[in-house]
C-alpha cells in the first residue's frame, strides 16, 4: 500500500469488482471512458488475470481510499514502455464530497511514476469533450501528442508535472 496527502493507493482485488462496476457504468462518470460490461463475475476474471501483470510488474491497478477509509476511485498505470509508462482508469465516485482528494489522488499518482517507478515520463488521453478535465492536465504543462476524433493524447515529464504542481501545492499540504 502507497500513501500520501492522506489518501491509500490499495492493490485492486477481486473482491472491488462490484465497486469498480458501480463507477465504470454510472451514466454521470461514465460519458467520457470506455464501455465497462456490468457483469461483475467477468469483472472478477478480468482483475483475476490482472494480478498475474502485477506480480510481473507490469501493471498496476489501484483502489483509492481517503483519510476515512472510505473507496472513491480507481487509477491504473499500464503500457509500460522504456522510460514511460501510460495512467488511466481514473474514475471517481459520482457525487464525492471530497473533490480536493481527487486532485491529491491525480497528483500521487504522477509522483508514484516518477518517484517510486522512476520513469522519466507518463502518457495519458483525454476525451476532448471532458473539458474540465482537459484545463486540469494543461495546468501540469504537458505536451499535446496527437488528436482523434474522440481524445486528446499527451505526454508528461518530471519536471513539467514539478512545475505544475505548484499550482497546487497549498491544497497539498
Amino acid at each position: 500500500m502507497y500513501q500520501k496527502y492522506g489518501i491509500q493507493l490499495k492493490p485492486v482485488e477481486e473482491s472491488d469488482a462490484e465497486f469498480i462496476i458501480e463507477l465504470r457504468t454510472n451514466d454521470q462518470k461514465s460519458r467520457f471512458i470506455s464501455a465497462t460490461n456490468p457483469d461483475v463475475a467477468q469483472q472478477k476474471e478480468w482483475i483475476k488475470n490482472y494480478k498475474i501483470k502485477e506480480k510481473k510488474g507490469e501493471e498496476f491497478y489501484f483502489i483509492a481510499l481517503d483519510e476515512n477509509n472510505e473507496k472513491f476511485a480507481t487509477y491504473r498505470i499500464y503500457n509500460f514502455q522504456k522510460n514511460s509508462v501510460e495512467i488511466g482508469s481514473f474514475v471517481s465516485k459520482p457525487n464525492y464530497d471530497k473533490p480536493i482528494n481527487i486532485v491529491k489522488l491525480d497528483i500521487m499518482i504522477k509522483e508514484y511514476v516518477f518517484n517510486v517507478l522512476q520513469l522519466e515520463n507518463l502518457h495519458f488521453e483525454v476525451r476532448k469533450l471532458n473539458v474540465s478535465v482537459v484545463k486540469y492536465h494543461k495546468k501540469f504543462y504537458p505536451k499535446i501528442t496527437g488528436e482523434d476524433e474522440l481524445n486528446y493524447y499527451f505526454s508528461l515529464n518530471k519536471n513539467d508535472f514539478e512545475r505544475g504542481k505548484q499550482n497546487f501545492i497549498k491544497m497539498l499540504n
